[in-house]
């Protein structure tokens, strides 16, 4: 019974409850066992058993049946304050799809417990949508009910918009044989993905931001969440129909999910280069993004960490992880099967004097309002007169002069500075 209370625990006391549930058992002539009349009543405040596919729009607490289809392992990790956690992943699925259940701690280091086949009913609190929405358990309990889920239909044909299409990458196959893949992110109305073509060639030409149908492409769970794998066999062939991809904003973030989200750059920190535990270079950048529901750290790692970005850019993640950051605040990650695009603005003629500084992003020219970095090298020191077109804080010069110093004017800064 406490089970069920638990959903309906902010609408009446525990003991009216409790009464509620002993007349549902009387009323029936006592056929009802105390576990069907809680759920009863559950229904009667309101509060009935839902679909997978009814998750993303569910209030905080929900209750449904579930199969369990796969039991991931239980990992360990780092809390903030230095402590040690567990979570574990389960993927569940009805007649109406599949949710991935995350447990912690005590919870995740019993999962072993579950077998996939077995029935059960979940208490949990969702925390994402997309093709298979994250559920926070909360509780489990067995159910004797039958729950047939459909087949996930391999090397089926997926119309999605390419999202990110990475650089080719040489790997090395089980037999020691060198090879080349292909990363790249894709989505449709149901969520984003990771895909990963091992004939390069399979990619050649497609461009981000086009719709597509892949065929061949063979579905499998991961950590985070569905991925496709393109072989030989597989085809991307361009498809007039138009997707959409849902996106989140930055309040509906929470621990533990998969978020796209888009937001304009509040602050940002240059790249920072570390060594991989398997001896690699790599970088990791720290940026701060809002949207108009709030704002939240973002960490990029890899290449991504590279790109060019400057305060009041446009972006849009893809496929971010949410997780605790050293200080405790979410922090949203992006990685491999992650994505960043810089929505880039209009370009603007300009004409502009100024001095051409070195600063760290490169060479710029400060007007003393404002600075705009070099697309192009001059020399530095110099007073310009300049004359292009600006996008994303970066000008193009079409034609540039060198500035004869106002002598009069370099005086009285020098007796300002001087007092």
């Amino acid at each position: 019974m406490k089970f069920h209370y638990l959903l309906a625990d902010d609408l009446l006391e525990r003991k009216e409850f409790e009464r509620l549930v002993a007349e549902k058992v009387a009323e029936s002539g006592d056929l009802l066992d105390e576990r069907t009349a809680a759920m009863l009543v559950v229904k009667d405040l309101g509060r009935a058993h839902i679909r997978i596919r009814d998750l993303p729009g569910a209030s905080s607490l929900v209750c449904f049946f579930a199969k369990v289809l796969s039991v991931g392992e239980p990992r360990g990790f780092e809390r903030p304050d230095g402590t040690t956690g567990l979570v574990a992943n389960v993927v569940v699925g009805d007649e109406t799809g599949k949710a991935r259940l995350t447990f912690w701690d005590e919870q995740a280091g019993a999962v072993h417990e579950l077998s996939a086949g077995s029935v059960f009913e979940v208490l949990g609190r969702p925390k994402g949508g997309g093709r298979e929405p994250d559920v926070t358990a909360v509780a489990l309990q067995e159910a004797a009910c039958d729950i047939s889920c459909p087949e996930e239909p391999a090397g089926g044909d997926l119309m999605v918009r390419v999202v990110a299409v990475e650089s080719p990458r040489a790997f090395t196959r089980r037999d020691g044989s060198p090879g080349v893949m292909v990363e790249a992110v894709i989505g449709n109305e149901t969520g984003i993905f990771r895909l990963v073509a091992w004939e390069p060639d399979i990619l050649l030409g497609v461009e981000a931001g086009t719709t597509v149908t892949i065929q061949g492409a063979t579905p499998r769970e991961s950590d985070r969440g569905i991925e496709f794998s393109l072989g030989e066999a597989g085809s991307v062939s361009p498809s007039g129909g138009e997707v959409t991809i849902p996106m989140e904003t930055i309040a509906g973030v929470e621990e533990g999910g998969t978020y796209s989200v888009t937001g304009r750059v509040r602050s940002i920190q240059p790249p920072h280069p570390f060594v991989t535990r398997s001896g690699r270079q790599s970088s990791v950048r720290n940026l701060v993004i809002a949207d108009e529901t709030g704002e939240i750290p973002v960490v990029i790692w890899g290449e991504k960490a590279e790109e060019r970005l400057i305060v009041g850019d446009r972006i849009e993640v893809y496929n971010a992880g949410a997780r605790r950051g050293r200080y405790g605040d979410i922090e949203l990650h992006l990685s491999w099967g992650s994505a960043l695009l810089i929505l880039t603005g209009d370009e603007e003629e300009v004409e502009i004097e100024g001095t051409v500084i070195a600063t760290a992003e490169g060479a710029c020219i400060d007007t003393g309002d404002a600075c705009y970095l070099l697309a192009g090298p001059l020399p530095i020191g110099y007073e310009v007169r300049a004359r292009g077109t600006v996008q994303r804080g970066v000008i193009s010069i079409s034609h540039v002069e060198a500035v004869c110093p106002d002598q009069e004017d370099l005086q009285r800064r020098l007796d300002q500075f001087i007092g």
